[in-house]
């Protein structure tokens, strides 16, 4: 080290004391609402000042254009002041641009900047690995990234210098990766800084509807604390209670009626979230919703007490009333008209189970394939409903078994998300595509994987289902097996053809299923030969996964299973490091007995002892002996 950086070394490691002595949060809280011309406002007097924190800030404003004129120029000067006054990260970022030319002078070399910047605890990347500073500028994509894999301390980092709101080519924020991905800690540092609770992707998605897609009560109670809107609906004009109705969560159901969702909105298809409910069998969900359902007498489908616009031929179908049924037939009634929904007399006999009624209708000349204001043809009705005997008539009278559904879900698929497997056979022995996949990628196979159902896992293996598809994120359906802690699905699904394909993130389901917690999949994992070695593309392993969530006998079993105690992330974390951040001693514990080093230092400059003393936890620190 030159002696330059060595007089410069003390000054830095001096700032982190005096860092953020200025309240700087009006500042950033206008960097978080996009208000750039008033945090650029903000800062520059706290700048001038002597806030070396305001000059790193209002550097990368101006660096980028965003509040003023983009000048690097400028942005060089503040980084120079804030780092020679002893910032390490203005020290780190003016290195990096000094490397690629941004920096034209400056009265220190880039190694010089960056060798202090090290030694205060923060290590930019070097020109000599290839990795130049707009590389490694953050971006909106590490921003993504971070929430959706709830990386709480990348996020933090990244938001101090990025939108809140920025979105993906998909419309999705960082909020709605979060919520999507159930990242309950992610979502609320996000809600905290102010993301819009109200934004929409492509498809008019928003983060409440994808918490609850994603079923999790503590996020959609988060986001409705915070104010986010009950009845904002997608569009398919679909909201969340609907949502929640149709998975039968009454848990759900009763937290958005408590803040205030309508039980009388409706969908694109006249449908409310009540009939969404009956429609999917939760009776008595339906009647919390405002909506009457009776059984069939003929089997266990409800039927929804849906008269809008229905004629006594359609009543008489969805009823069986096979006279009144020959009746109206012979009076010449129109055999295809549909009611307030779209839906004919044929799909209300076949959704009803009305055996007798779908074999007059179709005998008088039915059509087969027309489709509801939904998108539902009567076979889809039928599948759903599970109602077999009226999805064998349907199919020998010529119905389609790959027409797509609503949300272009295959029949398939409707079948294993309905939980009627019965209707798999018929469906796959009229033609049905095993492979066909949704909007989202989602195939009937990686749905069957979801629910841990076997049966309907071998059926369409057989039939010539693919394990190794995936959806649109990359996942195959024993990775979305893993994530969902199905280890039957997983045991059935992991010699197809190897348990280590993994996501566009280079997540495997190893890791994914560490991360979660999940040690029944883990277990079969690994009895199938999961490589305990492989990582993701950000350096993480099982091992870094279950250290970081604090899974202490997860930890213990892949270290069993000879994880390699000293793998090194993209941030230069060691699976030691990350357990000692998790605060998780008995993590710790198993890793020092395994052998982890407790001498590599990450990208921070810190090793674990170093982390575990800025922990402040005595059982930590006490660990490492000092």
């Amino acid at each position: 080290m030159t002696a330059r950086v060595a007089a410069l070394a003390p000054l830095l490691l001096a700032s982190a004391l005096a860092a953020g002595a200025a309240d700087l949060e009006p500042a950033r809280d206008a960097i978080r609402r996009h208000e750039y011309e008033r945090a650029v406002g903000l800062l520059g007097p706290a700048s001038d000042a002597g806030d070396h924190e305001a000059s790193f800030l209002l550097s990368q404003l101006v660096r980028n254009g965003r509040g003023a004129p983009r000048d690097v120029n400028l942005a060089c000067r503040l980084l120079e002041r804030a780092a020679a006054a002893g910032h390490a990260r203005a020290a780190g970022s003016l290195a990096t641009m000094i490397e690629a030319g941004e920096c034209r002078s400056s009265a220190r070399s880039a190694d010089e900047w960056r060798e202090a910047a090290r030694r205060a605890g923060y290590a930019p990347p070097s020109s000599a690995t290839g990795q130049t500073g707009a590389a490694q500028a953050p971006s909106v994509e590490h921003l993504l990234r971070a929430a959706r894999s709830g990386d709480l301390a990348q996020l933090r980092l990244l938001l101090d210098v990025l939108p809140v709101d920025a979105a993906d080519e998909f419309g999705r924020t960082p909020l709605m990766l979060a919520a999507e991905a159930g990242q309950v800690a992610a979502a609320r540092e996000l809600v905290g800084r102010r993301a819009a609770l109200s934004a929409v992707d492509r498809n008019g998605e928003t983060p409440l509807l994808l918490a609850t897609r994603a079923g999790s009560p503590e996020l959609v109670s988060l986001l409705l604390d915070a104010g986010a809107p009950v009845d904002q609906a997608n569009g398919s004009a679909t909201t969340a209670l609907m949502v929640a109705a149709r998975a039968g969560s009454r848990e759900l159901c009763e937290r958005l009626l408590a803040a205030g969702a309508g039980t009388g909105v409706r969908d694109a298809g006249g449908l409310r979230a009540g009939d969404h409910a009956a429609l999917a069998s939760h009776l008595e969900l339906a009647a919390l919703l405002g909506v009457a359902a009776r059984t069939a007498p003929g089997g266990p489908a409800p039927v929804a007490l849906l008269h809008a616009g229905r004629t006594p031929l359609m009543v008489a179908a969805e009823s069986g009333d096979i006279k009144v049924l020959r009746a109206r037939i012979a009076a010449r009634d129109a055999l295809d008209a549909g009611d307030a929904q779209g839906t004919t007399a044929l799909a209300l006999a076949s959704r009803a189970g009305r055996d007798d009624a779908v074999d007059a209708l179709l005998a008088a000349g039915a059509s087969v394939d027309v489709r509801d204001g939904a998108g539902w043809t009567p076979l889809g009705q039928a599948v759903q409903a599970g109602m077999t005997g009226a999805v064998l008539r349907l199919l020998r009278a010529g119905a389609d078994p790959r027409a797509r559904q609503a949300d272009g879900k295959s029949l398939l698929l409707v079948a294993i998300e309905s939980g009627n497997g019965a209707t798999l056979a018929p469906l796959l022995q009229a033609g049905a595509e095993p492979d066909a996949a949704d909007a989202s990628g989602m195939t009937a196979l990686m749905a069957a994987a979801i629910a841990d159902d076997v049966a309907a896992i071998n059926r369409l293996l057989a039939a010539g289902a693919r394990p190794e598809a995936a959806d649109r994120h990359g996942r195959s359906a024993l990775w979305l097996a893993a994530s969902r802690n199905a280890h039957h699905a997983v045991a059935a699904l992991a010699r197809r053809p190897t348990p280590d394909v993994a996501d566009d993130e280079g997540t495997t389901a190893l890791i994914v299923a560490a991360a979660r917690g999940h040690l029944d999949t883990v277990n079969a994992l690994l009895a199938a030969g999961a490589d305990v070695r492989k990582a993701s593309r950000s350096g993480n392993g099982a091992l870094h996964a279950a250290s970081a969530a604090g899974h202490a006998a997860l930890v213990a079993r892949l270290l069993a299973a000879g994880a390699p105690p000293d793998g090194v992330n993209a941030r230069g974390d060691t699976p030691l490091h990350l357990a000692v951040r998790a605060r998780c001693l008995a993590c710790a514990r198993s890793l020092v007995a395994a052998g982890a080093s407790t001498s590599v230092r990450n990208a921070d400059g810190l090793s674990a002892p170093d982390a575990a003393r800025l922990s402040g936890e005595p059982a930590l620190i006490a660990l490492f002996g000092r």
